[in-house]
């Protein structure tokens, strides 16, 4: 699949609230090789999935949002069971 500017800007205007979750790709089914360099695991990202900003992990549809600067994934991970903690303890 080709990348252009219009097909990530129609990827990207998806609405989690009316998409087909049957469409979409079960983020526990991408599989990439982290050895790889940056482009080769955006490739692989790419072509295992027919969207690259909405996915699906199992029952629930996730969408997803690229920057190029800011925390990492990492990063978002620990806030987020941090403010989980927060919320059960």
């Amino acid at each position: 699949m080709e990348l252009t500017r219009e097909r990530l800007d129609e990827m990207a205007a998806v609405d989690i609230r009316t998409v087909d979750i049957n469409t979409l790709t079960d983020l526990r089914d991408i599989e990439i090789d982290s050895s790889k360099p940056v482009p080769q695991k955006i490739k692989a990202w790419v072509e295992q999935t027919n969207n690259i900003y909405i996915h699906r992990m199992g029952d629930y549809v996730v969408k997803v949002r690229y920057q190029e600067e800011g925390p990492s994934l990492n990063d978002k991970m620990e806030e987020y069971i941090r403010h989980l903690s927060r919320i059960y303890i």
